[in-house]
């Protein structure tokens, strides 16, 4: 026994050192291995969400058990002897592991929380992302345009809201339309309403998956799959936001339920907007 500032630390033989360092490798070889056999056998059988979870919780109950185990029960490490006897030097050399910490503590609180999971369709900082990988201590996202972004759990706590398209059951999108004052208004608000109306991709249309989740929210019976009245709202609707010599400005109202195709979405009915004003004789303003 050594006696350090009043606090005691037992010595440590190098034999016990040697198998303190081959426990903690090999800890950390034995839940990587583990992680990726156990995705390796269910990936094809279950759900992402649910094979990367169970492979997680096994990594790190892995990882948790082998370093009680190796300190514990090897070295006899005393963290708070040690620290009381490196007095402020312990305290210089923890402050760099505080952010570390904090992201720790950030993943524990999102995998309690859940406000994201793997694959979920997201927003942050402007950026629309796919959740790839939820970490201890980090979260990987894949943007649209194919870039990785690596993100520490804390800024999904303590930084600016998270949007989670995937959680919702449909996303507005707002058109700005303007036509000449000689362009027939009542004509353009029926060509515009139709071309909604006719798209597979806009509500009332529902996917069958999708459905039950809208439905659900309005309080609808399961078998009842025509869009009742109570979610007229969903329809798509056309108002007039300005009117003046030169244009009469119209803005457009539809309702989707996949942010991935929204881009689209917008250019298909541009497209049948374009051909249905040439057939109509309606000018753009």
């Amino acid at each position: 026994m050594a006696q350090i500032n009043g606090a005691f630390i037992e010595s440590v033989s190098l034999q016990s050192f040697i198998l303190f360092i081959f426990v903690v490798i090999f800890t950390f070889v034995l839940g990587s291995i583990l992680n990726l056999l156990i995705i390796k056998f269910l990936k094809e059988r279950v759900r992402p969400v649910i094979y990367k979870t169970l492979s997680k919780m096994i990594m790190y109950g892995v990882y948790a058990l082998g370093l009680y185990f190796a300190f514990q029960k090897i070295i006899n490490f005393n963290i708070t002897a040690s620290l009381a006897a490196i007095g402020i030097l312990g305290i210089g050399l923890l402050l760099p592991m505080v952010p570390i910490l904090q992201n720790i503590a950030a993943g524990f609180v999102i995998a309690l929380e859940r406000p994201f999971k793997e694959e979920d369709v997201v927003e942050i900082d402007g950026i629309l992302c796919r959740v790839k990988d939820i970490m201890l201590r980090k979260t990987k996202l894949r943007s649209l345009d194919g870039k990785i972004v690596i993100v520490p759990n804390i800024s999904f706590v303590t930084g600016n809201p998270i949007i989670n398209y995937s959680k919702g059951e449909f996303i507005r999108v707002v058109l700005n339309i303007d036509i000449t004052p000689d362009s027939d208004k009542d004509k353009t608000i029926e060509i515009i309403k139709k071309i909604c109306t006719d798209s597979q991709n806009i509500l009332p249309h529902v996917p069958e998956k999708k459905l039950g989740r809208i439905t659900k929210i309005f309080e609808i019976p399961k078998n009842f799959f025509m869009i009742p009245r109570n979610i007229k709202a969903l329809s798509p609707q056309v108002m007039i936001k300005s009117a003046s010599k030169d244009k009469i400005g119209l803005e457009v109202w539809f309702w989707i339920w996949n942010i991935l195709m929204k881009e689209n979405i917008i250019s298909s009915f541009y497209e049948e907007l374009i051909k249905e004003f040439n057939k109509e004789g309606i000018k753009f303003g």
